[in-house]
């Protein structure tokens, strides 16, 4: 899906015509695998998600035209980000904006023992779980990192988290904190922005 530049704010649309974005999921870590609330614990990754950083980074690689590798600072993107800057040869530039979402005192426990009910008279997207940070919080930050990256003719890579991708995604397509697309996207996976085509990686046993 393509979107219109129009419908893209300042920041946003001043960025795009110089840049193409590979976005990066992080590569599987130990939440992950145990199928736990991530959201901005320190988890690292596992052999499955250093197998799949490195199909990540030969992916990227027959590209031409990265310069700039981007990272969230939390562990799993970080080891994700170094394994792939590696191979290119690039450092890697470590912003706090491209943090997952936090889910406070929700962080750690398994999904199958979770109830998102709320009692809460808000939109969804406008609660702060388990006291962390609200979608719209993330939203903020995403277009303010969006809205930062520098000019120049070269294609970056963004390695951050599912959350944070799927909001950032839905900004580069103009839509607010109210109206994300939960696309599902594989630890490891990349999406090609502006075109916005999947790339998954796959999985690796």
């Amino acid at each position: 899906m393509t979107t219109g530049m129009g419908s893209l704010s300042p920041a946003i649309r001043a960025v795009l015509p110089q840049h193409r974005r590979y976005v990066v999921r992080h590569a599987q870590c130990l939440g992950n695998a145990q199928d736990r609330i991530v959201g901005q614990r320190e988890y690292p990754l596992t052999s499955q998600g250093y197998a799949q950083a490195r199909q990540a980074a030969e992916l990227i690689w027959r590209r031409e035209r990265v310069t700039a590798v981007y990272s969230s600072d939390l562990l799993p993107a970080r080891e994700t980000a170094r394994i792939i800057a590696g191979l290119l040869g690039l450092d890697v530039v470590v912003d706090a904006d491209l943090r997952e979402q936090s889910f406070g005192r929700l962080e750690g426990m398994r999904r199958a023992d979770m109830d998102f009910s709320t009692a809460e008279r808000r939109h969804l997207n406008e609660v702060h779980w388990g006291g962390g940070e609200s979608v719209a919080e993330v939203h903020a930050r995403v277009e303010r990192f969006l809205g930062s990256l520098p000019e120049g003719d070269g294609d970056v890579v963004i390695v951050s988290h599912l959350h944070t991708i799927q909001i950032a995604l839905s900004a580069l397509r103009g839509r607010d904190h109210r109206s994300i697309d939960w696309v599902e996207l594989p630890s490891g996976g990349i999406v090609v922005a502006p075109a916005l085509s999947m790339e998954a990686v796959p999985k690796t046993a």
